[in-house]
């Protein structure tokens, strides 16, 4: 039988990984999101795990340090994650 947190979390999971791997990328200019991806994904699950969490949880400080200036600070923060993803 087929675990319904499995069918859930797998797909968050390459999601989790696609976004760390954008936001890399965008800070590393010389490698592109696929080649990060692609060495994330060779990377034990414990470490895959480790590099989320702290891409990802860097980037909620950020976005809670930028809120204590208000909507100007929000809205500079979108613009920076734009720019880097894009």
């Amino acid at each position: 039988m087929i675990d319904p947190r499995q069918t859930m979390l797998i797909p968050f999971a390459r999601r989790a990984r696609m976004v760390t791997a954008m936001l890399v990328a965008g800070a590393w200019r010389g490698r592109d999101a696929a080649d990060i991806e692609a060495r994330i994904a060779d990377l034990p699950p414990r470490g895959q795990s480790a590099v989320m969490a702290g891409v990802l949880g860097m980037l909620l400080l950020l976005s809670l340090f930028a809120a204590q200036f208000g909507l100007l600070g929000m809205a500079l923060f979108l613009l920076a994650v734009i720019v880097l993803v894009a």
